[in-house]
């Protein structure tokens, strides 16, 4: 009796460890759960099938591990080369800017669109010589789309010109700082020919309180984001750590986007005419001290937030935007 009943003892003594380790778990991995709280709405999406190119406004799409990807075709996967396979953008070429990126009705092709010349129907499915490029020193693999692509470019950017395709067998190029600012972010972070990060948020309110410090105002295609929110406060998208857009999608900030020359680009006469609105922006948009990076922006004025993939999902114009909160003496950044 004295055996069994040491025995039944023991065995109620694992099974009540066992339930308190298992509540304790339980416990814990909900205080690990992200906190979310609504604080916008998507009110536009776009994708840069060609970097410095125009953008295609589209209503929905997918955050993925190579950045936003809609109508089967990723964000920044075809890219301008100059005769030294070396990257070029519109801070060289500001004509880029004029050219407009479409989709092809057959699904197979991109198609380019300028004034004066004929559409050009680019494959999708591009196999052909693999050429290895930069991007601000960070080395890139790409097929090269042809002779055909590559006299259309010159001919209009009167210049020696090819353009590269990233496929998905292809490698990404690995990142841990923007390259442009010596941020550090999270090891492994991917992406493939955009400057540093897979995705850019941006808010309808921060546009607004921009546009209302300059004379000439400006769009937020300027920017160039993928994520355009409204109904929160101006620049609330700084104090977001973490992102969810509708059931699935889930991003995570990895600095502030330091702004250039880019921004000061005239998308109707792709020529560099004024020096807003980067000039109003380094008056008031310096970066935060409280911020452990912020040396690394020096004069570079922030506007939007960077963000990286946590979990792949689609987005659509419309669903509502979660977000957690970093910097908490600034949480008072909410959904007005």
């Amino acid at each position: 009796m004295a055996n069994g009943l040491k025995k039944e003892i023991v065995l109620g003594s694992a099974i009540a460890g066992a339930v308190g380790a298992f509540g304790l778990y339980m416990y814990m991995s909900n205080k690990k759960q992200k906190e979310y709280k609504r604080v916008a709405t998507v009110a536009k999406l776009y994708l840069h099938p060609v970097k410095s190119l125009k953008a295609i406004e589209v209503d929905e799409g997918e955050v993925t591990s190579r950045g936003f990807k809609s109508n089967g075709i990723y964000d920044r996967s075809f890219m301008v080369v100059d005769e030294e396979d070396r990257a070029i953008t519109a801070r060289k070429c500001p004509k880029m800017i004029l050219i407009e990126p479409s989709f092809a009705e057959d699904e197979k092709h991109l198609v380019l669109s300028v004034e004066g010349k004929e559409d050009l129907y680019i494959p999708l499915d591009q196999q052909g010589t693999r050429i290895e490029s930069r991007v601000w020193g960070i080395p890139v693999s790409g097929y090269d789309c042809g002779e055909e692509v590559a006299k259309w470019l010159s001919d209009y950017l009167e210049g020696t010109y090819r353009m590269v395709f990233y496929s998905e067998e292809l490698p990404a190029k690995l990142l841990t700082k923007d390259v442009r600012f010596g941020v550090h972010m999270k090891d492994n972070e991917t992406s493939l020919y955009q400057d540093c990060t897979q995705f850019l948020i941006i808010s309808e309110a921060s546009m607004e309180d921009l546009n209302t410090r300059i004379e000439e105002p400006v769009t937020e295609r300027n920017f160039r984001p993928n994520i355009y929110v409204t109904g929160c406060s101006a620049y609330a998208e700084d104090f977001w750590k973490y992102v969810k857009v509708g059931e699935e999608a889930e991003m995570r900030f990895t600095h502030f986007c330091g702004r250039c020359k880019m921004t000061t680009l005239n998308h109707e006469t792709g020529s560099f005419i004024s020096l807003d609105p980067l000039k109003t922006l380094k008056e008031y948009r310096q970066c935060y001290s409280f911020v452990e990076d912020r040396k690394s922006y020096a004069t570079s004025p922030i506007f939007g937030t960077n963000l990286n993939l946590e979990n792949k999902g689609v987005v659509r114009v419309g669903d509502e935007v979660f977000a957690t909160y970093q910097y908490q003496e600034h949480a008072g950044n909410k959904l007005n």
